[in-house]
């Protein structure tokens, strides 16, 4: 898998920042979004488990309480 450069991760970043801006989120909303995206994402590409770190900063993690679909 090809990573993403920083420039293409800041621009999705600000855009998703934009949409929590229109929708007049609060911050605990915008992490509830966010993470709830987040975990679809994983499911819908039928991955039962699925991290995310930026080195030295923070990760998360996804794990599943389904199986895999084949």
């Amino acid at each position: 898998m090809t990573e993403l450069s920083q420039e293409v991760l800041q621009e999705f970043s600000d855009q998703i920042a934009e949409i929590c801006e229109q929708m007049e989120l609060e911050p605990d909303q915008m992490l509830e979004a966010i993470g709830s995206t987040f975990i679809g994402a994983v499911m819908s590409f039928g991955k039962t488990s699925y991290q995310v770190e930026i080195s030295g900063v923070a990760s998360a993690e996804v794990e599943t309480m389904f199986e895999a679909s084949d």
